[in-house]
C-alpha cells in the first residue's frame, strides 16, 4: 500500500548522502537522482561534474547516454503492433525476418522450434551480446561486429551481420541477455515501414514531450552532453569519450548516425525519461495521451520467464545477486523482495544502461526513481543498489 505520509525534501537525506559519497570517493564524476511519488517530483539532487576538465557541473537537463534504458521504449513500440492485431506474442518472428528461421545453434545444428516474438522480448530466444568474448566463441563473433563501429551501419545492415552467427541455445531453453531487443527494433521498422527512429519520434518522443531524447545529440545541445568516464590502469575516472570523439555527436565527429539501436542507442535526460517512466506507472497514459493500453503494461511488468529458466543471469541492479527476480516484456521484475539484492516491492520493474544509468518504477509505492551518471562499465560500483536502498529508507521511515 502507498504510504499517506507527506514526504519532504529533508526525508531524502539518505539519497543525498549516497550521491555525495560516490562523488567524493571518486566512484563517479557526477550523479543526478530524481524521485517522484503520486506523479509529483519530490526530490531532485545532483553533485559532481558532467565534465571534470572544464568543471561543468551536472545539471537537471544534462544529456546522458542511456544505452540499454532504450530497451523498454523499444518493447513498448513492438507491443503497439500486438495491440493493433498485426502480430501475436507467440508468432514465429521469421514471418517478418526470414533469416531468423535459418539460424543454427552452436554445436547443435538446426533450430528445433521457431523463435517467437515473446522470446525476443524476454531474452529467451537464444541470442547473446558479445560481452564475454573470452568465454564463448559466439560472443567473440559479436565482439568483432561491435569493434567495427556499428553506428556507421543501418539497422538492416547490423541485422545482416549479426544474424549470420549461431545461437547460444535452442529458443526457449535459456535466459540470456542479448541483442534480441535490437531485433525487436528492426521488427518495428519492418512493420511500420519507416526508420525505427522516426517511429519512436512519432509514437513516443513527441507525444510524451521527450524533447532531449534522440539517437544523436544535435549541435544546439552538445554543451549539455556529459563526458563518459571509466576505470583504466592507474586512473579510476579516466575519460573514455568526449563530445568531439563521440559517435552520438555527428556534428563534431563528421560521421552520421545511421544506426537506430533499439537495444541501446538513445541519449536522454532525467526529466525526459521520467515522463516515459511515469507513463508506465500510469499504465500507459500521461497527461491525457495514451501510448499503450493498461493490459499491455500489465503484460510487460509481469514475469514472463518460465521458472525452469530462473534465476536470471543478469538483473541490471547488482552483480551476482539474481534470486527473487523475473523478467517481463522488456523489464526486470521483482518477484520476491525477501530474496533480492536490494530494497524494493513485489512487482516493481526497471532496467539500467551500460554507463550505469538506472530507472525503476514501483506501483505499490506509486514511485518512479531515476539515477543518471556516465561511468562505464556498469555494475562495477554498487550505485544502483545503494540508490534503491536509500530511496526506500527515505520513504519507509
Amino acid at each position: 500500500m502507498t504510504s499517506t505520509r507527506r514526504l519532504q525534501e529533508a526525508d531524502f537525506a539518505a539519497v543525498e548522502a549516497m550521491v555525495n559519497g560516490y562523488v567524493e570517493a571518486g566512484k563517479t564524476a557526477g550523479m543526478l537522482t530524481l524521485v517522484s511519488r503520486d506523479g509529483e517530483l519530490l526530490h531532485r539532487y545532483r553533485a559532481g561534474f558532467a565534465d571534470i576538465a572544464s568543471r561543468a557541473p551536472i545539471r537537471e537537463d544534462t544529456i546522458f547516454r542511456i544505452y540499454s534504458m532504450t530497451k523498454p521504449l523499444t518493447s513498448v513500440a513492438l507491443l503497439q503492433f500486438v495491440e493493433r492485431g498485426l502480430l501475436d506474442l507467440d508468432d514465429p518472428a521469421r514471418r517478418w525476418i526470414p533469416a531468423l528461421g535459418k539460424l543454427e545453434v552452436y554445436n547443435e545444428g538446426a533450430l528445433e522450434t521457431d523463435i517467437t516474438v515473446r522470446q525476443l522480448l524476454t531474452h529467451t530466444a537464444g541470442f547473446s551480446y558479445g560481452f564475454e568474448p573470452e568465454k564463448h566463441p559466439v560472443d567473440a563473433l559479436y565482439a568483432e561486429v561491435w569493434q567495427a563501429g556499428i553506428q556507421q551501419r543501418s539497422l538492416e545492415e547490423l541485422m545482416d551481420a549479426l544474424l549470420q552467427f549461431p545461437l547460444l541455445a535452442q529458443p526457449g531453453t535459456l535466459w540470456h541477455y542479448s541483442i534480441a531487443t535490437d531485433i525487436c527494433g528492426y521488427l518495428v521498422e519492418l512493420l511500420a515501414d519507416m526508420p525505427f527512429g522516426d517511429y519512436l519520434q512519432a509514437q513516443f518522443l513527441d507525444p510524451l514531450e521527450m524533447v532531449d531524447t534522440a539517437f544523436e545529440v544535435s549541435p544546439d545541445r552538445v554543451a549539455r552532453f556529459s563526458t563518459l568516464y571509466g576505470p583504466t590502469e592507474g586512473d579510476s575516472l579516466a575519460v573514455l569519450e568526449t563530445s568531439d570523439r563521440s559517435p552520438f555527436v555527428p556534428s563534431l565527429s563528421g560521421i552520421p548516425v545511421r544506426l537506430h539501436s533499439g537495444g541501446g542507442g538513445l541519449v536522454s535526460t532525467a526529466p525526459d525519461y521520467w515522463r516515459f517512466a511515469q507513463m508506465m506507472l500510469n499504465r500507459g497514459e500521461l497527461n491525457g495521451r495514451r501510448i499503450v493500453e493498461p493490459a499491455t503494461v500489465d503484460l510487460m511488468t509481469r514475469n514472463q520467464v518460465d521458472a525452469s529458466l530462473l534465476p536470471l543471469s543478469f538483473n541490471g541492479i547488482a552483480a551476482g545477486e539474481y534470486r527473487g527476480y523475473g523478467f517481463g516484456l522488456g523489464y526486470c521484475i521483482t518477484m520476491d523482495p525477501q530474496q533480492t539484492a536490494a530494497a524494493g516491492s513485489r512487482g516493481d520493474f526497471g532496467w539500467g544502461g551500460m554507463a550505469d544509468t538506472y530507472c525503476w518504477v514501483d506501483p505499490a509505492e506509486n514511485l518512479v526513481a531515476i539515477l543518471m551518471q556516465q561511468y562505464l562499465p556498469s555494475l562495477v560500483q554498487a550505485g544502483r543498489k545503494d540508490f534503491r536502498d536509500a530511496v526506500y529508507a527515505s520513504i519507509r521511515k
